[in-house]
């Protein structure tokens, strides 16, 4: 039995080592609201989404996956209350930040710049409104 208690606390002692390897983690994890939402359509004025009951909140996890919801209210949709899911994931690439989502959404069509507090756009143009959206980190 004597050869077989150093074997028996080499395993001991491997098992207490564990492991601290952690896998890598996104800088963009976390949960993500409007606090600016700002669309403003070719040739008319500027509308705060937030203000008229609009919201947009997105969640992205460490893998970069996301979830969340776009809801615009019928007053300005100019027919029923329009929402969208943000599942999907986010890609960071050398322009900035991209969602890649199944609903069709201007959401999707922004690139979005990251300083780790916050997602934003600033008068980017899409087909015929210019958004501007600061989605801080909460």
């Amino acid at each position: 039995m004597p050869t077989l208690r150093p074997f028996a606390a080499s395993l001991l002692l491997l098992a207490a080592c564990g492991s601290d390897h952690t896998a890598p983690s996104s800088p963009l994890a976390g949960r993500y609201t409007a606090t600016v939402f700002r669309v403003t359509p070719t040739g008319q004025g500027e509308i705060d989404v937030l203000a008229a009951g609009g919201t947009l909140s997105i969640t992205i996890s460490v893998t970069n996956g996301t979830t969340g919801l776009l809801t615009v209210p019928a007053a300005l949709t100019g027919a029923g209350d329009f929402s969208a899911s943000m599942a999907g994931s986010a890609a960071i690439l050398s322009g900035g930040v991209r969602f890649q989502q199944t609903e069709e959404t201007f959401v999707r069509d922004l690139t979005w710049t990251h300083n780790g507090t916050s997602l934003s756009v600033t008068d980017q143009v899409l087909l015929t409104a210019s958004y501007t959206l600061v989605l801080t980190k909460q």
